[in-house]
């Protein structure tokens, strides 16, 4: 019984940390992902003004400024439809709250929790994935934010 136990704490606690690790990972990637298009747009952006100033002597210029400028636009789009931002995000607080379990098994329960305080954290997790499920289809059914939420003034404010 106690070697079962001991067996199911130390896959409990591998498969925490593994799980932290991968939104750890994820989350670094979909930064990544962000920054790239950021910088790739705004480099973009000044190749493109640095071919439509040369295109005034040359004019075959023209077509390659229009074409890098048109990157900029792809950039801004795909940024955001990807969800790169709020993944981040996501990531880092589903790291967070996986952290706060694994800390509780490690510091409160000593490492060596019974199966009943196992159970329980096990159920914690299982809440802490569907409660992070829950919040990411909110995430990505929402629609694209450029314009941000535009929240009209209460009744009686003057404006």
């Amino acid at each position: 019984m106690s070697d079962a136990l001991q067996q199911a704490r130390n896959a409990f606690l591998l498969k925490l940390t593994e799980t932290i690790k991968s939104h750890n990972r994820r989350r670094t990637f979909d930064a990544g992902l962000y920054q790239f298009l950021v910088i790739g747009s705004a480099i973009a952006g000044f190749a493109s003004l640095t071919f439509g100033l040369a295109a005034h002597d040359h004019k075959e210029y023209a077509i390659w400024a229009g074409a890098i400028g048109a990157l900029t636009s792809v950039a801004t789009i795909l940024s955001q439809q990807l969800h790169c931002v709020k993944a981040v995000n996501w990531h880092d607080r589903m790291a967070v709250e996986m952290e706060i379990v694994r800390d509780k098994f490690l510091y409160k329960y000593k490492s060596s929790p019974n199966e009943a305080e196992l159970s329980e954290l096990s159920e914690e997790v299982a809440n802490l994935k569907l409660k992070m499920v829950e919040a990411w289809e909110k995430i990505s059914s929402s629609g694209p934010t450029v314009l941000g939420r535009i929240k009209k003034p209460a009744k009686g404010h003057a404006a």
